[in-house]
C-alpha cells in the first residue's frame, strides 16, 4: 500500500501526485458526439497531446487566438475523459461574465448541477461538492477573467481554492493568455493544417488537408459540393484565411450565394491579407472574415446584425425582442423575421427551437464585431439620415424587457403562468442588462428597482432554482437608493426579506424587515403597503418558535391579503392566500384550514394556472396531514409532485417529498418514511433548499422523526434514512411516487400498535365490552379504555367503530 500525504497549496495546484492520473483514451474520428452540432475535423495529434498532459497535470490550458478552435478541442477532450473514466464533468462558458461580478462561482456550481437557492456562498457549495469527487471542469474563454497580471483575476483565484480543497479535480481551460497558476500546463492550439503534412486522405490524388476538409464538409452542409477540380482554389482560400476554423466556417456559409472564385478574388479580402505580413494576416484573419461577411450583406442585413448585438449572448433573444429594437430604424416589423433568417443562413446567428419557440443567439466574437458596426454607422452618418446611436438601441432593449417583466408580473396567474416563468428564466441575462442600464441613467433608478421587483413577482427565479439571482437584482437596485426612501425601495426591501425567509435565513431577514418598517413609517405606509404586510406576516409564520405567538401570523396574513386585493394584483393576492392557507393548516383549527384550502383550490383552478394548482394541491395535502386523513395527504402530495416534475419546477419537489415522508410515518410505515427522509436529504442538497429551517416545518419534522425512532428504534430508523440517502434523485422520487396501495404489505398502521393494544382491539372487534375485555386479559377497565384511546390516536381514527372496521377489513384501509 502506498501512503500519500495531503498536498500543500502549491502541490495541490501543481502536482496532483496524491490523485491517480486519469487514463484517457482519445477517439480519433469525425462523427458527432453528444452535444455537438457539427463534426470535429482533424486535431488528432492535439487531442493525444492533451490526453497525455492531463495525465500529469491538474490544470491544462488550451491557448491561442480567437477563432482558432480551442473550445472544440477542449470539449472533445472533456467528453473523452468522461467516457473513459469515472469523472463528473462541468462545463462553463465565461464569455458573458465580467470581472467584479459575483457570477463565476455560481456559474460553475450550476454546471455541476447545484441549485442557486442556498444563501451560502457558491464557492463553499463547490468545495463541499467537489472535495470527495473525481471531476473535470472545463472553463471556456477565460482571458478576460485572468487579471491584468495573469494569476490575479477571479478565475485563477477561485481555481486555487477549488484545486486545494478537491484533490480529484482536473481543470481544462481555453484562453488567449495563460491563467497564471502554479503548475499550469499550456498547450498551444494552432490553425488547421493547410499543407500536405497531415493529409486526411492520403489515397487521394489531390491533397485534402485539415483546413480543406473542414471547408468541404461545411460547404456540403449548405448544399454545395467542392469538386476535386476546385481544390486548388479552395486551397487558396484556406491559405488566405490562415487555416482559422471559424473563418473557414464563415466562408463556407457564403458558398450557397457566392462561388469559391468570387470569395478568393474579393478585393477587400485579398488586399487586406496580401498587404500585411503573414504574422499580421494570421492575427487579422478572423476580422478579415467578419469584414467579408459584412460586405456580403445588404444594408438592412448589416443594420440588423448591428442591432441584434444589443442582446446578451448567454441565452439570446426571441422575435418579439428583435422587433422591439428595430422600431425607429426603418425596418418594418414584417421584415424582421426574414432578416433574422438571412443572418442565420449566413452563420451570424445561431437558432434554437424549443417547445415551439424560436430563439436566436450570436456568438460573442460576431457580436463584438457587430457592436463596432453599430458605433461606426453613427459616426459615418451625416445629416438627418443618421441611425439611432448605440445608447438609444440599448435603451429600446431595456424598455422591452422592462415591459416584459411588468406584463409577466401582472399576467402571471393564468393559463400561461408556466410559460411566463420559462420565458423570463431564459431572459434573465437580458433582464439583468436592462436593470443595469436603468440604474446607470439619471432619473431612471426607480425603474431599475421596479424591474427587479416585477421579475421577483413572477416567481420565475423560485421556479428555476435561482433565488440568489433575485436577491442580487433587488440588492443592486437598493444599492443606488437615495437617503430619503421611496415606496419602491420599501417594496424591494420587503421582497428581499421575504426571499431570505424562503431560504430559511431569518437572521438575514430580520434587519431587512426592520429597515422596511422604518422606511414605511417615515412614508406613512406602515398599514397599507401590501408587500411589507406580507413579509411581516411571513416572518411570524415561519420564524416564531413559540407556537402561541406564531398564531399572530393568522390575522397578519388576513390584513396582507386585503392590502393585495386593494392593489389589484391577482398573482400577489394568490401568493398571500397560499401562505395564509399554509399558516392556518399549521396554526389554526380544522374548519378554518379546510375553508382556506377550498378558497385556494378554487382560485388556482379558476385561473387554470398550473404552477399555482400544484401548490394548491400541496397545501391540500398539508391540510389533510394536519387535520384530516394522512392517506389522503399522501395521495394529494403525490399529485403535486407529479405536476411539479411535469412543468419543470425545481423548488417544489423537495417540499412534496418531505410531506410524503411525514405522512407516510403517520400512516404507520416508519421504515418507508425513513427512506423518504433520506431521499429528501438528497433533494435538499440538489435543490439547495432546507425545509426544516422554517419553524412550523421544524416542529412537525422533529415530532414525526422522534416518534419513528421511538416506535421502531433508533438503529432501524437510521438505517432506513441511510438507505434513502443512497438513492439517486430519480430513484428517490420514484419511491416517493409509489402507489399508496403498494406501500404496505400488512394491515396499514399495525406496526404502530403494541402487542397488548392489538390484542385489545382484536377482542373489541368480537363485540365485547371493556369489562369483558378486562376480565379476559386480567387488566382494569380503565387500562382497556386507555389502550383503545391510544390505538385510535395512533391510527388517526375517531370512533371505536372505526377501530373495529380497521381491524376486520384491512383491505378497506389501503385506499381512501
Amino acid at each position: 500500500m502506498m501512503i500519500t500525504k495531503r498536498p500543500t497549496n502549491e502541490e495541490a495546484v501543481a502536482g496532483g501526485h496524491d490523485v491517480p492520473a486519469p487514463r484517457v483514451r482519445v477517439s480519433v474520428h469525425e462523427s458527432l458526439l453528444p452535444g455537438e452540432l457539427s463534426s470535429l475535423i482533424g486535431r488528432s495529434q492535439l487531442l493525444r497531446q492533451g490526453a497525455d498532459t492531463v495525465g500529469s497535470a491538474r490544470v491544462l490550458t488550451f491557448i491561442g487566438p480567437g477563432g482558432v478552435g480551442k473550445t472544440r478541442v477542449a470539449e472533445r477532450l472533456v467528453h473523452e475523459m468522461s467516457r473513459s473514466s469515472d469523472f463528473e464533468c462541468g462545463r462553463v462558458h465565461l464569455a458573458d461574465l465580467r470581472e467584479g461580478e459575483d457570477r463565476l462561482a455560481p456559474a460553475i456550481a450550476q454546471a455541476f448541477g447545484l441549485r442557486e437557492n442556498s444563501p451560502e456562498p457558491a464557492e463553499d457549495l463547490l468545495v463541499e461538492h467537489l472535495a470527495p469527487r473525481q471531476a473535470v471542469l472545463l472553463l471556456d474563454n477565460c482571458e478576460h477573467l485572468v487579471g491584468e497580471k495573469p494569476g490575479s483575476g477571479s478565475v485563477p483565484q477561485l481555481l486555487r481554492t477549488l484545486l486545494q480543497a478537491a484533490p480529484g479535480l482536473r481543470v481544462i481551460a481555453t484562453s488567449q493568455i495563460r491563467l497564471g497558476l502554479s503548475g499550469e500546463h499550456l498547450l498551444p492550439v494552432p490553425p488547421l493544417c493547410i499543407g500536405a503534412e497531415e493529409s486526411s486522405d492520403p489515397t487521394s490524388l489531390t491533397t485534402v488537408h485539415e483546413a480543406l476538409q473542414l471547408l468541404i464538409v461545411r460547404a456540403r452542409a449548405v448544399g454545395v459540393e467542392i469538386a476535386e477540380s476546385d481544390y486548388p482554389v479552395a486551397n487558396r482560400l484556406c491559405q488566405l484565411l490562415d487555416g482559422l476554423p471559424l473563418a473557414i466556417e464563415l466562408a463556407a456559409s457564403q458558398l450557397d450565394v457566392l462561388s469559391l472564385q468570387s470569395v478568393v478574388e474579393h478585393s477587400d479580402l485579398l488586399g487586406l491579407l496580401v498587404d500585411g505580413t503573414s504574422t499580421e494576416a494570421h492575427h487579422r484573419g478572423l476580422r478579415v472574415m467578419l469584414e467579408l461577411s459584412q460586405k456580403l450583406l445588404t444594408s438592412d442585413e448589416q443594420r440588423m446584425w448591428a442591432l441584434m448585438t444589443v442582446f446578451e449572448s448567454e441565452t439570446g433573444f426571441d422575435l418579439d425582442a428583435a422587433r422591439a429594437v428595430c422600431v425607429g430604424d426603418d425596418i418594418a416589423s414584417a421584415d424582421v423575421q426574414p432578416l433574422l433568417s438571412q443572418l442565420v443562413r449566413k452563420s451570424l446567428l445561431l437558432v434554437d427551437h424549443q417547445a415551439g419557440c424560436t430563439r436566436y443567439r450570436m456568438l460573442r466574437v460576431i457580436r463584438q464585431f457587430g457592436q463596432q458596426l453599430l458605433t461606426q454607422a453613427q459616426q459615418d452618418a451625416d445629416g438627418g439620415t443618421a441611425p439611432r446611436p448605440a445608447s438609444a438601441v440599448v435603451h429600446a432593449a431595456a424598455e422591452h424587457f422592462s415591459d416584459l417583466a411588468r406584463r409577466g408580473a401582472k399576467l402571471w396567474l393564468g393559463p400561461g403562468e408556466v410559460e411566463w416563468m420559462h420565458l423570463l428564466r431564459l431572459e434573465l441575462p437580458n433582464l439583468r442588462a436592462a436593470q443595469k442600464h436603468f440604474l446607470a441613467q439619471p432619473g431612471q433608478r426607480r425603474r431599475g428597482v421596479e424591474l427587479a421587483t416585477n421579475v421577483t413577482q413572477t416567481r420565475c427565479q423560485i421556479f428555476a432554482g435561482k433565488l440568489n439571482d433575485s436577491r442580487r437584482m433587488l440588492m443592486l437596485g437598493l444599492q443606488h437608493a437615495a437617503e430619503v426612501p421611496e415606496p419602491s425601495d420599501v417594496v424591494a426591501t420587503s421582497m428581499l426579506a421575504w426571499i431570505a425567509m424562503l431560504q430559511g435565513r431569518l437572521d438575514l431577514a430580520a434587519p431587512l424587515l426592520q429597515k422596511a418598517k422604518r422606511d414605511a413609517a417615515a412614508l406613512g405606509l406602515s398599514e397599507t403597503l401590501a408587500p411589507l404586510l406580507y413579509a411581516s406576516a411571513t416572518a411570524v409564520f415561519l420564524g416564531e418558535p413559540d407556537l402561541k405567538k406564531a398564531q399572530a401570523a393568522l390575522p397578519a396574513m388576513e390584513r396582507a391579503e386585503t392590502a393585495f386585493q386593494l392593489d389589484g394584483n391577482a398573482g400577489d393576492t394568490f401568493m398571500v392566500i397560499l401562505f395564509r392557507a399554509m399558516a392556518v393548516a399549521f396554526l389554526g383549527e380544522r374548519d378554518q384550514a379546510m375553508l382556506q384550502r377550498d378558497r385556494l383550490l378554487a382560485l388556482a383552478n379558476e385561473a387554470q394556472a398550473v404552477w399555482s394548482i400544484s401548490w394548491a394541491t400541496w397545501t391540500s395535502a398539508l391540510v389533510e396531514f394536519m387535520h384530516g386523513s394522512p392517506r389522503r395527504s399522501i395521495s394529494l402530495a403525490q399529485d403535486a409532485l407529479r405536476l411539479q416534475r411535469e412543468i419543470g419546477d425545481t423548488w417544489g419537489p423537495t417540499w412534496s417529498a418531505w410531506l410524503l415522508a411525514v405522512a407516510t410515518a403517520k400512516v404507520g410505515d416508519h421504515e418507508l418514511a425513513g427512506k423518504l427522509f433520506g431521499a429528501v436529504s438528497s433533494l435538499q442538497r440538489e435543490s439547495q433548499t432546507c425545509v426544516v429551517n422554517m419553524q412550523p416545518f421544524l416542529r412537525v419534522n422533529d415530532e414525526i422523526r422522534n416518534y419513528c425512532r421511538h416506535t421502531i428504534g433508533e438503529d432501524r430508523f437510521s438505517e432506513a434514512i441511510t438507505t434513502g440517502e443512497k438513492l439517486s434523485i430519480e430513484d428517490g422520487t420514484a419511491l416517493a411516487l409509489t402507489p399508496i396501495e403498494e406501500m404496505h404489505s400488512v394491515r396499514a398502521g399495525e406496526n404502530l400498535l403494541t402487542s397488548k393494544e392489538i390484542e385489545v382491539v382484536r377482542i373489541l372487534a368480537q363485540g365485547k365490552r371493556y369489562a369483558e375485555i378486562g376480565r379476559d386479559l386480567d387488566i382494569a377497565d380503565r387500562t382497556v379504555e386507555t389502550h383503545v384511546r391510544n390505538a385510535k390516536r395512533k391510527l388517526d381514527l375517531h370512533t371505536r367503530s372505526d377501530l373495529v372496521a380497521w381491524y376486520l377489513d384491512p383491505e378497506s384501509n389501503k385506499s381512501i
